[in-house]
């Protein structure tokens, strides 16, 4: 288990198991530095619209988007992903370099 904080110091846990699958399945995210980068460096903050507990944390790498989901209830991460773009949901907070 790793305690990992966000850029607003909340802290979410990553199960052993969680990271197991997410270094086996999505390669886009192998080091625990790359996680913790996209935590507290993210470009948009955006509340699921298919999850309401689920929060995904995006921060841009080339052309595609490294994303972390947590689960704010329970205060632990889910899993990664790479999008091409921010989905929609309600954006909870955005980085003021990308409006300029």
């Amino acid at each position: 288990m790793i305690k990992l904080k966000d850029k607003d110091d909340n802290e979410f846990i990553l199960y052993d198991e969680i990271w197991e699958h997410i270094r086996r399945f999505h390669p886009e995210i192998t080091q625990i530095e790359v996680l913790q980068s996209v935590l507290q460096y993210p470009d948009a903050i955006i509340k699921s619209s298919w999850d309401p507990e689920s929060v995904l944390y995006y921060k841009r790498s080339r052309h595609l988007y490294k994303v972390v989901v947590v689960q704010l209830k329970e205060k632990r991460i889910k899993t990664t992903l790479t999008e091409r773009k921010i989905k929609k949901g309600e954006i909870l907070w955005i980085n003021p370099r990308l409006l300029s």
